[in-house]
């Protein structure tokens, strides 16, 4: 073969008199020899790596010791154009406490705050990071500080719609952490935001704030309501979480049956509360309640206390009681279903009342 033409000069097209001249059929012969498969006509054009590929190799680095070469791969992905790519990232690092990539994850963080609509939809970089350095316990309150503030409308059908709530909530927690008591007059703001799941973070992370006056702005905000029964719930928890001993008989208020959301909100509270003071008022509400939804979620909220003493009344349930009721009870000890000697408690009590129902709903929840 002759001298070789350089690929650049192939490829060139070049304007003359307002015509285009292109590759000789001498140079087209040649680049299509160099180009002899698709693989190397990739390479010859520096072909890209899809979005794919890019989150694909993020998911590679799962449950392996990272070498050093790969942190700096996961450095380069948080620098990624692509908000998808570094909120992969980010969550990596967060899983894994990588530290040394702080930086580089407020850097991008910065960098999706200039143009956020368009760089990043639906703020999943933004909250990816902002979880992952609150994983890392970071410090850096100006960050969360942007994050719980920030509103990012973007268009939806017939108008806009703010995507940044879940951004908020979770940068509303992180500062509960570092700040503390510094940052109530935030967390008060917060609790009036329009979006439920920054109201809840804001009532959660006022009970990790702990202080008399967060249980005092905690105590405001349930006399004044919420449209929400989740965020009244999250608030009489905050409180019990503050001071149980005080607070048991403000949430033991809202027990009331006539009222099924209060009721319902009230009896979750307790039940994650775990205290043993809770299960007297449970157990005197459900014998009150004439509703069946409302019933279970009060057996919901016995179980979960986690309490022998509320295990054994709903066995009792299941052993004693008319068939649906029995049945309910049954239903809530699900969450028992890996405690062998419990499941077999439980199933020589099904046995015993030779119930098809029960022993089927036995069936569908322990097996």
């Amino acid at each position: 073969m002759g001298s070789t033409i350089p690929r650049a000069h192939c490829l060139s097209l070049c304007r003359r008199d307002g015509a285009v001249c292109g590759m000789t059929v001498r140079g087209m012969m040649l680049f299509r020899e160099f180009a002899s498969s698709p693989r190397d006509l990739d390479r010859s054009m520096g072909a890209r790596e899809s979005l794919d590929d890019k989150l694909a190799a993020i998911r590679a680095l799962r449950g392996q010791p990272l070498t050093h070469e790969q942190k700096s791969e996961l450095r380069r992905r948080i620098s990624d154009r692509s908000n998808l790519v570094v909120a992969a990232a980010a969550a990596f690092a967060g899983e894994n406490t990588l530290v040394e990539l702080t930086k580089d994850l407020e850097t991008a963080f910065d960098r999706f705050m200039v143009n956020p609509v368009k760089d990043d939809k639906l703020c999943r970089a933004k909250i990816a990071i902002v979880q992952a350095l609150d994983r890392m316990e970071n410090q850096t309150s100006d960050l969360f500080l942007k994050a719980a503030t920030h509103v990012q409308f973007e268009p939806v059908w017939a108008g806009t719609e703010d995507s940044a709530p879940p951004l908020r909530a979770a940068a509303v927690i992180a500062l509960a952490r570092v700040e503390g008591s510094r940052c109530l007059p935030l967390l008060v703001d917060a609790l009036a935001d329009p979006a439920k799941d920054v109201r809840v973070a804001a009532a959660l992370a006022l009970g990790a704030v702990g202080t008399e006056s967060a249980g005092l702005v905690l105590r405001l905000k349930i006399r004044l309501g919420d449209r929400d029964p989740d965020v009244l719930s999250d608030c009489l928890g905050g409180l019990l979480t503050i001071d149980p001993k005080e607070n048991l008989p403000i949430v033991t208020e809202f027990l009331d049956p006539s009222n099924e959301a209060a009721c319902e909100a009230a009896a979750m509270a307790l039940g994650k509360s775990r205290l043993p003071e809770a299960l007297d008022p449970l157990k005197r509400c459900w014998q009150l309640c004439h509703s069946d939804e409302l019933g279970q979620h009060l057996l919901l909220a016995i179980a979960i206390l986690r309490r022998p003493a509320a295990t054994d009344y709903l066995v009792e349930r299941v052993a004693s009681e008319p068939e649906p009721i029995a049945s309910a009870a049954l239903s809530t000890l699900r969450i028992f279903k890996d405690d062998p000697r419990l499941r077999e408690r439980i199933e020589r009590l099904v046995d015993e009342r030779e119930s098809p129902k029960l022993r089927a709903e036995f069936d569908r929840h322990f097996r």
